[in-house]
């Protein structure tokens, strides 16, 4: 009797164990998918742009002038990372 609580409480910690490991990867999942959006909305604003339209990128309490180019290709890399992620 006392063997099998043991295997059962094992068996019950595994079980939690894989429990927490899916808590964690939807998590990621909805941040990653969370991200993605904002990222893909970024790039839809870039293209209704008009050509010498300013980009500023928010730098802690500051904005920064950016490069057209430079900033797309930012928006353009952290789109590739996040479904690389995915």
């Amino acid at each position: 009797m006392a063997a099998m609580e043991a295997k059962l409480e094992a068996e019950s910690a595994a079980y939690q164990a894989i429990q927490k490991d899916l808590t964690k990867a939807v998590e990621s999942r909805q941040r990653l998918d969370s991200q993605l959006q904002e990222n893909e909305l970024v790039q839809k604003e870039f293209s209704l742009l008009a050509e010498g339209a300013n980009i500023y990128k928010l730098i802690g309490p500051v904005l920064v002038k950016q490069d057209r180019s430079e900033a797309t290709s930012n928006v353009d890399k952290r789109l590739e990372f996040i479904r690389a992620e995915m």
